[in-house]
């Protein structure tokens, strides 16, 4: 446990018996909660960073080509035209 001694570990109970006194019990309370809390955090946090390379490493989906000429209907899917605009008859510019 954190390469602590029987020992150091007896010291440090001390020293927080001396500090805490009746208050120990919602101390180790709290910080067992806090300790909890930052693990789930982290595990919340790991699983992003795992699904964020994993998004990452798929590969992508096949894209259109880009041309300077007119593409083939097929390969847009179906679309929706807007009408054409044509000048009123009989006015010649």
């Amino acid at each position: 446990m954190f390469g602590l001694g029987p020992l150091e570990i007896l010291v440090i109970a001390a020293i927080a018996v001396m500090i805490y006194g009746k208050r120990l019990p919602e101390v180790g309370q709290t910080l067992g909660k806090t300790v909890g809390q930052l693990r789930r955090q982290w595990q919340a946090m790991s699983r992003e960073f795992e699904m964020a390379a994993n998004v990452d490493a798929q590969p992508t989906a096949r894209r259109l080509p880009v041309s300077s000429g007119r593409r083939d209907d097929d390969d847009l899917g179906p679309t929706v035209a807007a009408p054409r605009f044509e000048p009123p008859p009989g006015e010649d510019g």
